[in-house]
């Protein structure tokens, strides 16, 4: 490997070949402030921040070794508690099911009248077919209408 003097390496780096070979015992030597500002970002000079010198996944691997060598970690973050929910939310379609059921109960009621409505206002509005019988009906209505006209106008040149 190739192994810098410190003085041309960054504090990060630094830290970091420190820190690799770390084992639980380490935190235990030091006091709990010291060991926290590893973990959380610091204020650099003038108003840039620098990243924390140890990665969430070093935290997490020491914690984890902490933990299986029986100890305590004593940089848990304690959870605030959550407020239980009496009344599960749910979607709307499930809370509204009853009365929409309701509903389609109510409108089947009368449901083959209203279909039988609507398919006789579907016919009536059909334009009817043109056959011979339909030619047949029409001239029999004009010759009863010149009858009609010619009674009338008989009745006229009587009087």
């Amino acid at each position: 490997q190739n192994i810098r003097p410190f003085a041309t390496m960054s504090a990060r780096r630094i830290a970091g070949r420190l820190i690799r070979g770390l084992k639980p015992e380490y935190f235990e030597t030091y006091n709990e402030e010291f060991v926290q500002n590893f973990m959380k970002p610091r204020r650099g000079k003038g108003k840039t921040w620098l990243r924390p010198l140890l990665g969430a996944r070093q935290v997490a691997e020491l914690r984890k070794e902490t933990l299986m060598a029986g100890k305590a970690w004593p940089y848990e973050k304690q959870k605030k508690p959550r407020p239980l929910r009496v009344v599960k939310k749910s979607h709307k379609h499930i809370l509204t099911e009853p009365e929409r059921k309701a509903l389609i109960e109510e409108s089947l009621k009368d449901m083959d009248e209203r279909i039988a409505a609507h398919k006789k206002a579907l016919r009536d509005a059909r334009p009817r077919k043109r056959t011979i019988y339909h030619w047949l009906d029409l001239a029999k209505e004009e010759e009863q209408l010149n009858a009609a006209a010619e009674k009338k106008a008989g009745k006229k040149k009587i009087k």
